[in-house]
């Protein structure tokens, strides 16, 4: 009887500890990431760039392999950054629409700061498509690190393919929003 007593003791307190994990919505604030984590997120960035990355659509891997999508660069760049912080992603994984309308606090293009993210889709349609990462703007440019995968001279290859750092003018009409990424604390 003693034992059994202890073992309900035992497992109703592993079902409460276990209650209280990071699951539970309200043990968590949810944030815009600070200033230097969104950095962090761009240098990552700046390795899958240096390391010959393909585009690879629902690509979410590791900087030691090659092939990764626009939203699994955003993840895994900001999950490397918050790596020994006390932030985490709102959610491991993330397409291009849950960042913009769910995971990101928008903000005017005057408020970029780098590693922030950029919202970009097709010049002639209002839809969010794809995502990039802020490097800065200069000269009438906003320069950006996205993973792509476009034929742009019409000859039927792709010259542009994975990780690789970019720039369109300021008013292109491509940009559709600008955005920081919320975390949780």
């Amino acid at each position: 009887m003693k034992i059994r007593r202890y073992l309900i003791a035992a497992l109703s307190f592993l079902i409460i500890s276990c209650n209280n994990g990071t699951d539970d919505k309200t043990s968590f604030t949810e944030i815009d990431v600070p200033d230097e984590i969104s950095e962090r997120a761009y240098s990552f960035a700046e390795l899958y760039e240096q390391s010959d990355t393909e585009y690879h659509l629902g690509g979410q891997d590791p900087v030691r392999a090659i092939q990764i999508d626009c939203s699994g660069l955003i993840i895994m760049c900001y999950k490397y950054a918050l790596v020994d912080t006390k932030y985490q992603l709102l959610v491991s994984d993330m397409a291009v629409d849950y960042l913009f309308h769910n995971a990101s606090t928008h903000i005017a293009r005057t408020d970029l700061k780098k590693g922030n993210l950029i919202f970009m889709g097709k010049a002639e349609r209002p839809e969010v498509t794809h995502i990039a990462l802020f490097e800065k703007r200069e000269n009438g440019r906003i320069y950006f690190i996205d993973s792509t995968q476009k034929d742009t001279n019409g000859d039927g290859i792709n010259d542009i393919d994975g990780v690789t750092y970019r720039d369109y003018a300021e008013d292109d009409s491509r940009f559709k929003a600008f955005g920081r990424m919320k975390v949780k604390y």
